[in-house]
């Protein structure tokens, strides 16, 4: 029987976290428990480069009697190959992990990676149950790629990728039996050291590296924290503070409630909320500015006559031409015309051949 439809008891989770992200982490853990089902166990990773002694005690005490917490630290894998990363802002080194799990983990068929940024409200099981096996992931489309232009026209113009088919990667269901097959985390370190995709980095290759393998799953799984038209919120399963709309940076964020409820229950809570407190009107620029500088990227992206989707476009008309060029060289067209008179005669036989026979034997 398939990994993918009999019944599971042990739903294998991977966060990906340094110091700085450990304490969203927690609420991110202690929501996603909190509404787990007793039906299955949680195995829950948690890849790092280092966590501090004191912050990866409190996050172990997070776990429940169906679940299990292990923190693995992937610092000797990644030390000669770190160099090779391009990180801005807030990304850390932690984000591409994602990339290393079907590989480090081969006892995994199919495994859930969750971002730390995020709150469950739904039981998380239903997500792992989707059917992927003719897939590479299930995720739900970046919705801010589908609401500003300019990053919807990056999308179709540098990546080569519909808007309508772009996925978040922040919360992904992972059939990493097909990864390993298709041999994705290799794809992954070729396309890095030909295509720099500076806009959401580790998102863009693999959007583009899973293109046409994607299950499409309802953004109940992955909302953002921003109105959509026509979402009911009876669907909210999960949310994603991703960008700006973090609560512990700003008040007033959309679903802000969710995230202060499991927050209070965690140990992180008095230093989560004296960073809300804390945040400057110098860092809300900054974000600002930030927003605005991936903007001027994503143009620059798409006017790039070497960008990604160009690239291909050249090379698929440079094969053209080459094949074009070959198919008009002499001793070509010679074999060409020699075929083609075989051919015509083979099917002038084919289809005459009887009649002939009969007229000949009328003859004799």
């Amino acid at each position: 029987m398939s990994i993918f439809s009999r019944k599971i008891e042990e739903i294998p989770i991977f966060f990906a976290s340094d110091n700085n992200y450990a304490p969203y982490l927690a609420v991110a853990l202690k929501s996603l428990l909190s509404n787990a089902s007793s039906d299955y166990f949680y195995k829950i990773h948690i890849l790092t480069t280092k966590l501090d002694e004191e912050i990866c005690t409190k996050l172990l005490k997070l776990k429940t009697d169906n679940s299990s917490i292990q923190i693995i630290s992937l610092a000797d894998e990644i030390e000669h190959i770190k160099n090779r990363f391009q990180l801005r802002d807030y990304y850390s080194i932690e984000t591409y992990y994602r990339f290393f799990i079907p590989d480090l983990f081969p006892q995994y068929d199919k495994v859930l990676y969750l971002d730390c940024d995020i709150t469950v409200l739904g039981d998380i099981s239903n997500l792992y149950l989707t059917n992927i096996s003719n897939f590479l992931v299930a995720a739900a489309q970046e919705q801010v790629m589908a609401h500003y232009k300019v990053f919807g026209d990056y999308v179709e113009k540098a990546l080569d990728v519909k808007v309508k088919n772009y996925f978040n990667a922040g919360v992904l269901l992972m059939n990493t039996k097909m990864f390993r097959a298709c041999r994705i985390t290799q794809k992954f370190f070729k396309m890095m050291s030909e295509y720099k995709f500076r806009v959401t980095q580790d998102e863009d290759y693999l959007n583009v590296i899973c293109k046409d393998k994607v299950k499409k799953l309802n953004i109940g799984w992955n909302k953002m924290p921003f109105e959509e038209t026509g979402f009911d919120n009876l669907d909210l399963q999960l949310i994603h503070y991703n960008l700006g709309w973090k609560p512990w940076h700003y008040e007033g964020v959309l679903y802000e409630e969710y995230f202060w409820q499991y927050a209070q229950q965690t140990e992180f809570y008095e230093q989560i909320h004296k960073e809300l407190k804390g945040f400057t009107d110098e860092q809300r620029q900054r974000d600002k500015d930030s927003f605005e500088k991936l903007k001027i990227m994503a143009i620059e992206d798409i006017n790039d006559p070497d960008n990604y989707r160009n690239s291909q476009i050249k090379a698929k008309n440079y094969i053209s031409r080459g094949l074009k060029t070959f198919g008009e060289l002499p001793y070509i067209k010679g074999i060409k015309r020699v075929i083609n008179a075989q051919s015509s005669k083979f099917i002038y036989k084919y289809f005459t051949g009887s009649e002939n026979e009969e007229t000949t034997g009328s003859k004799e």
